[in-house]
């Protein structure tokens, strides 16, 4: 619950809106909680799959870029008339094919890497464990201020959240 709250929390700000390019957070989500169920638990690790969870997203992301070009191929005519409706129809759905297959994909390597990272990951490393949280916190700050920052009083609340934030953090570890 813990490491799926957290990638919540840092993609709240990226709204899946036309073609802006969003995190593709199912797949990373699913590889993060099974490396948080695989592992022993604990704090340290819950940075540790929050981070592996951020950078799947993003990986992720670029998988979904690639693909609306892919659709947009599929989709386009060298002929001069347009599809017929049953044409247009089919290569509607194997584009959904296609998109399903690649967050299969994407997911099943990402909880493959995890299910490798887990037997050799120590989380008594509190240093790792530290550096992954301020990456992390950097990357929603940085993510949070950029769409957000408009005014004073959104600075304010932001410190505000950064301050919350900060002794939750301090009362998870």
């Amino acid at each position: 619950m813990w490491v799926g709250a957290l990638l919540e929390i840092i993609s709240l700000s990226q709204l899946p809106i036309g073609a802006a390019r969003s995190w593709e957070t199912g797949p990373a989500s699913v590889a993060a909680v099974s490396l948080m169920a695989a592992g022993p638990g604990g704090p340290s690790l819950l940075v540790i799959a929050g981070a592996y969870g951020v950078a799947l997203a993003w990986i992720g992301s670029w998988s979904v870029h690639g693909l609306r070009h892919l659709n947009s191929r599929l989709v386009a005519s060298e002929r001069r008339e347009a599809y017929s409706a049953t044409e247009l129809s089919f290569r509607h759905f194997l584009a959904l094919v296609v998109d399903f297959a690649r967050a299969a994909l994407f997911t099943l390597a990402a909880v493959a890497v995890a299910g490798l990272v887990v037997p050799n990951l120590q989380v008594d490393a509190g240093a790792y464990a530290g550096v992954l949280l301020l990456a992390v916190a950097g990357l929603a700050l940085g993510v949070d201020l950029r769409m957000m920052a408009r005014s004073r009083r959104t600075y304010l609340a932001f410190a505000a959240s950064a301050v919350v934030s900060g002794l939750i953090t301090v009362w998870l570890l």
